[in-house]
């Protein structure tokens, strides 16, 4: 190789790594970001709105659902009286000697039989409910994860129709389909839901998991005590003071029994001012 080409090989070499020195030693140009406009999915617009209404969209057509707020006494209910409804009957016991303790399972029964008082009734309820029984189950197939019956629920909670109080409570108890709207639904519809939740309290000590009712019904004697009378006193107290002392120990039975422990601390506490 003749001189000449050596050097002019060691002059390209050394212009090349200068050239790559440079270039690192540049700084990162900013990136340029592009938006495209994308047109997003159509919602038709929903109907006038009505007082106390509010419309929800549900992939093809539009639910009208009240709006209710806890505590709330409509003025006017609708279908206070419904052929189409029937409250389940409250168990009373029997032979009850008190006259108080009697007085109290009236006071549950008359509660469960007019539950218009508390709530606001709506046909659209009814057809939900209709649709939720039976309860739903797994079908098995990998796919099936229940979303439309969670939209169903959720429609039917939003409602807080005082007559769905049961099937909430036991898709909130008994199924694989639970949260916290069901919570509070229930807690919403006040005294209206509390033959449901004590009904639930005569379940074997070990058979269900009893958070729910042992949760709600401190929150619902707080708010509405005057409203349910002897029932606290009477019915409530005494099915959760049992539960605390029971001696089963088989399934679910300890940990409901620290529920009722729990429970029965709640209720006795004085009412803050």
């Amino acid at each position: 190789m003749s001189r000449k080409i050596y050097w002019g090989l060691v002059i390209l070499i050394v212009l090349i790594g200068a050239a790559v020195v440079i270039l690192l030693l540049q700084p990162d140009p900013e990136l340029e970001v592009i938006y495209n406009d994308v047109e997003p999915a159509w919602t038709p617009q929903p109907p006038p709105a009505d007082p106390g209404f509010k419309w929800v969209w549900h992939e093809n057509h539009w639910d009208k659902v009240p709006v209710a707020q806890a505590g709330e006494h409509p003025p006017d209910p609708i279908e206070t009286s419904s052929s189409d409804w029937t409250p389940p009957a409250v168990k009373i016991p029997a032979d009850i000697k008190d006259p108080a303790v009697a007085a109290a399972w009236k006071r549950l029964d008359d509660i469960s039989k007019n539950r218009y008082q508390w709530g606001q009734f709506s046909s659209r309820a009814l057809e939900l409910m209709d649709e939720l029984t039976p309860m739903w189950e797994p079908s098995g197939d990998p796919g099936d994860h229940g979303e439309d019956l969670m939209y169903t629920l959720e429609l039917l909670c939003e409602l807080r129709d005082p007559r769905s109080a049961e099937l909430l409570l036991m898709y909130q108890i008994d199924s694989y389909v639970n949260g916290r709207p069901i919570d509070e639904a229930l807690v919403a519809m006040g005294p209206a839901s509390v033959p449901a939740l004590v009904a639930r309290l005569d379940d074997p000590p070990g058979e269900t998991f009893l958070a729910t009712p042992h949760d709600l019904l401190p929150q619902i004697v707080a708010a509405h005590r005057s409203e349910l009378g002897g029932i606290v006193e009477h019915i409530i107290i005494p099915k959760m003071e049992t539960l605390a002392a029971s001696e089963a120990t088989d399934g679910n039975a300890e940990v409901n029994k620290i529920f009722a422990r729990n429970a029965l601390e709640k209720i006795h506490q004085k009412p803050k001012n």
